[in-house]
């Protein structure tokens, strides 16, 4: 994290090369997000190593295997002493599913892979792939965090490097039970455990933390200082939380008798955590017309002190990462910089590699300015909007020295991954982190459950620092089910009446904001890596930062009985029936129509009707699906499917695992032009029915193509049932 990973790897394979005699080749896999580091890093560091950094669409890289075709084709030598005109080949982890049958060629000597938790899951395609296709005698894997959530992403890792020594899971959890569940073994015994589990790690694994550098002299870093601000919910958002609630009553009801499944209760903490993060998450909650304004911020006790944040930063100089979960929290945080008028940049998974370059590159030519009467560019970008899962790994921004935590993640180390892109090797300024959660709420439970994840992690490879050690850790395998159980309990149902739905106490946020960012100033030795947690009632009552191992703003209790859970469904079941004037119907909330809009609809009507009728008259019939109407809050049928899919290789015209008594829909996206194009999937699909291409163009001539449509072509022959989807 930060503490030079990819200069040591860029060491050793220099070595390799210049005193091992080993011209390669070798193989460099890594998210495309840190690919300009990789290149970056080589170039000043190793610019003898031959880099060939092999990214780009399908048809730049078939032109780089054509050139080192031609490369090898000219040379006269025998197959073994060829010469590849490159050392070290970089890449990503998606290019090398891709191009597999071309990639896996190659001896490559030794293959270096970064963020190498990306293997966690050995099952997955990346890790079938790599282990059974490629030939990769000499594996080195560069991750800041070897566990995550259990011991099988341990053992995974280490199976993959080493499958003769970490051979079965089985034998491997067996070995270490007492360590994989502490909370079912005798402390002392599991405590034994993990002695005897990190030395045998110690054999393989070169483990060094910041903590471990500073303290030893060998590192010098910058004070970090976490800030867990636990943040209400408004008016409006406590409305859509309760409607929630209710409308899910039975399902909760489910719950205690075990009639409801796992993937039920996860669709309902989906739709509360979006509550929590801004109810224009929801269709129909943002009043008409549709235009930026006060409200937005106002519908949200996050963006309220957000707001208030950046408004303290900006005016001393600092910049800012931003990191949120969903891209369309992304968008509505890309909304409130615009009203606000800061600059930013944004990355997220929807980003081209060529913009994701340049957004790190504009972000880091600024570092942070040092005062207000600073000469730094005012049109550098203030704000790193990033998700947090395409850009917590692998990035150097230390121009930036606070962090902000929008929205979390259930695994605390994609946070803490997160965390490092700022405090790291290069930072000089004291770095701020700053994690926005909503209190007595879902979100509350996400961080306590995170907490105890980060324990296990430490136990058996240690941590950044010792903050954790003796703490109890049992109930850390407890189940997301309880979890959320507990989560829902937070929430006091008598909260629901009108007289406790009052406006949020503006000042006292503002004063919370204040407290935060002015904790830079505070003694070193009072702030120095510690945590904290504060709640804006604290400071309303004149309370200061409480140490976050101190507080005891939950007992978080992993062994909630049935009686206490049902109690508290009862008493929401009865304070939801006498206040039903605080319910939304969520997905319909729309003003009462004016004249105006009247009119525009009997406008609308008539002509679609005219359009009708005219179709009817020249034998058109549109094969145009009508919309779904939204459901307010998804259903269990939106997300669970008994059925199963298949994923084929080739011409998907014609798959190769296909039931014959059931139809096929094959997908394939086009645009409204009209124009039936060549190639690709529209010779397929042209070649498969003449009536696509005529569906398409006869849609076109009747202006029945409109951006967002989906056209259902059925072509069903003798034997089996086929519709197109475009």
């Amino acid at each position: 994290m930060g503490l030079g990973k990819t200069l040591q790897a860029i060491s050793l394979l220099s070595y390799l090369k210049a005193c091992q005699r080993t011209p390669g080749p070798f193989l460099v896999l890594c998210p495309l997000s840190v690919i300009g580091g990789w290149v970056s890093e080589v170039a000043n560091f190793a610019p003898k190593l031959r880099l060939l950094r092999y990214v780009g669409d399908k048809e730049h890289r078939r032109n780089l295997r054509r050139d080192m075709y031609e490369n090898v084709k000219e040379q006269s030598l025998p197959s073994d002493t060829l010469k590849l005109p490159f050392d070290v080949l970089l890449t990503t982890y998606d290019i090398a599913l891709l191009d597999q049958d071309f990639l896996s060629q190659f001896p490559w000597h030794y293959v270096v892979i970064d963020e190498a938790q990306r293997l966690k899951n050995p099952s997955s395609v990346l890790y079938t792939v790599l282990r059974e296709r490629f030939v990769m005698p000499r594996k080195l894997l560069l991750t800041g965090t070897p566990i995550q959530n259990n011991l099988t992403e341990l053992w995974a890792l280490m199976h993959f490097c080493l499958p003769s020594i970490f051979g079965k899971l089985e034998q491997f959890l067996s070995a270490f039970k007492e360590a994989g569940e502490p909370s079912r073994h005798d402390a002392a015994k599991t405590k034994e455990q993990f002695k005897i589990l990190k030395y045998v790690l110690g054999a393989f694994m070169l483990r060094r933390t910041k903590y471990k550098l500073v303290e030893s002299g060998t590192l010098s870093l910058p004070p970090l200082t976490e800030i867990t601000m636990m943040v209400p919910l408004v008016p409006l958002q406590k409305k859509v939380y309760v409607s929630i609630l209710r409308k899910e009553l039975p399902k909760l009801l489910a719950l205690a008798s075990g009639a409801s499944n796992a993937q039920s209760l996860h669709n309902v903490v989906i739709q509360l955590r979006k509550t929590c993060s801004h109810p224009y998450l929801f269709p129909g909650i943002e009043p008409e017309p549709y235009q930026e304004g006060e409200h937005l911020v106002q519908a949200s006790g996050k963006l309220i002190i957000l707001d208030q944040l950046l408004l303290k930063l900006h005016d001393t100089g600092h910049r800012v990462l931003l990191f949120a979960q969903m891209t369309h929290t992304l968008d509505i945080l890309q909304d409130f910089l615009e009203l606000r008028k800061y600059t930013y940049e944004r990355l997220d998974g929807s980003i081209r590699a060529e913009e994701r370059f340049a957004a790190i590159r504009s972000f880091s030519q600024q570092s942070v300015k040092k005062s207000l009467n600073s000469d730094a560019d005012d049109n550098s970008p203030f704000v790193f909007l990033i998700s947090t899962r395409a850009g917590g790994v692998g990035l150097n921004l230390v121009a930036a020295d606070t962090v902000i935590f929008y929205e979390q993640d259930w695994n605390p180390q994609v946070d803490k991954q997160a965390l490092q892109r700022t405090h790291r090797i290069g930072q000089t300024n004291h770095v701020l982190s700053i994690n926005l959660v909503t209190g007595r709420t879902i979100e509350e439970v996400i961080m306590r459950r995170a907490e105890r994840k980060l324990q296990l992690s430490y136990n058996v490879v240690g941590e950044d620092n010792l903050d954790n050690e003796g703490k109890d850790i049992a109930g850390t395998e407890a189940g997301d089910l309880r979890s959320a159980i507990f989560g829902l309990r937070m929430f006091d149902p008598t909260e629901m009446s009108t007289k406790e739905l009052g406006l949020v106490n503006k000042s006292g946020l503002i004063a919370l904001a204040e407290k935060i960012t002015a904790i830079r100033h505070e003694p070193q030795a009072d702030i120095y890596d510690k945590k904290f947690e504060i709640n804006h009632v604290d400071v309303l009552g004149g309370g200061d930062l409480v140490m976050k191992e101190d507080s005891e703003s939950v007992d978080f209790d992993p062994g909630l009985d049935e009686a206490a859970y049902l109690s508290w469904v009862e008493k929401f079941k009865q304070a939801s029936l006498s206040n039903e004037s605080t319910m939304l119907d969520l997905g319909n909330r729309r003003g009462i129509p004016d004249d105006k809009h009247l009119k525009a609809e009997a406008a609308k009507k008539k002509a679609e009707e005219k359009k009708l009728s005219k179709w009817e008259a020249l034998g058109y019939h549109s094969l145009s699906i009508c919309s779904p109407v939204q459901p307010s809050v998804p259903t269990d049928q939106d997300f669970s499917d008994s059925s199963s899919v298949n994923f084929v290789y080739g011409d998907c015209t014609q798959p190769s695992r296909v039931c014959p008594s059931e139809p096929t829909i094959i997908f394939s996206c086009v645009d409204d032009s009209g124009i039936w194009g060549h190639g690709g999937m529209f010779d397929a699909l042209a070649k498969l029915s003449a009536n696509v291409p005529n569906a398409y163009q006869r849609a076109s001539e009747f202006g029945d193509l409109h951006l967002g449509d989906v056209h259902l072509i059925d072509i069903t022959g003798q034997f089996q049932t086929i519709l197109i989807s475009i």
